[in-house]
């Protein structure tokens, strides 16, 4: 019922679903990451980070307790304690248990582009792309740095393209399944550190053209890596 509720987008029922789930089986593990999800969705976040850290306290090698609680404290969002710190040592420990899943890099990626530490979250970034080059989230944080290098632009867009592509094969080597799976990880809901901040809006863009069979324009993808630069720079 929980779990119906919150695909309906019904965050407060399923809040309250989670809850009563958790009296009944209170080491529930799946009950406590959704019910952390459905908090931030209400704007709780303080309820949100004690979920995500009693997951970790029943799991400690939780991934997905370590991503969300990454992404909490690297939001951008008022409400929400940043903390670029603590998102990064949460961030580090979910790529270190789960080394195959391309979000806690590509989150690295970006807390790195934030603090300033370019050739880092290059390399973060770059990793991402090999092991799902469907990531547009990464082809366009890694396309950003080049821009910034002042590398050929026309390159740079067209690598953000191929991703975007959401019909394209990934190498010939994955399934249809294991292509949805692979750009469901690439950006799960709420798990995008400044993600707002950085590229939320830009990389939905992005999206939606593709989906749509419309072309991603050059002129579209540096008017978004102008907007992260001023961004950056505020």
């Amino acid at each position: 019922a929980a779990t119906d509720a919150r695909t309906r987008r019904d965050f407060a029922g399923a809040a309250r679903l989670y809850e009563e789930a958790l009296v009944l089986e209170p080491r529930h593990e799946d009950a406590r990451y959704y019910l952390g999800q459905c908090r931030r969705e209400l704007g709780q976040a303080d309820a949100a980070r004690v979920a995500f850290a009693r997951l970790l306290e029943l799991n400690p090698s939780s991934a997905r307790g370590h991503l969300a609680l990454g992404a909490l404290f690297a939001s951008p969002d008022p409400s929400e304690p940043m903390d670029l710190a603590q998102a990064e040592q949460h961030l580090r420990r979910a790529h270190e248990i789960n080394g195959e899943e391309t979000g806690p890099v590509v989150r690295l990626g970006e807390v790195a582009l934030l603090a300033g530490r370019s050739a880092e979250a290059r390399r973060w970034l770059e990793s991402a792309l090999r092991t799902n080059p469907k990531s547009v989230e990464a082809a366009f944080l890694a396309g950003y740095l080049g821009w910034e290098e002042g590398q050929e632009t026309a390159a740079l867009v067209r690598r953000v393209r191929e991703a975007a592509k959401v019909d394209a094969p990934v190498k010939g080597v994955l399934s249809e399944g294991d292509r949805q799976n692979a750009q469901r990880v690439a950006a799960p809901p709420l798990s995008s550190p400044l993600g707002r901040l950085l590229f939320g809006e830009p990389v939905e863009r992005l999206r939606a053209n593709a989906a749509a069979g419309q072309p991603i324009l050059e002129s579209l993808v540096l008017q978004e890596w102008r907007e992260v630069r001023r961004l950056r720079r505020e």
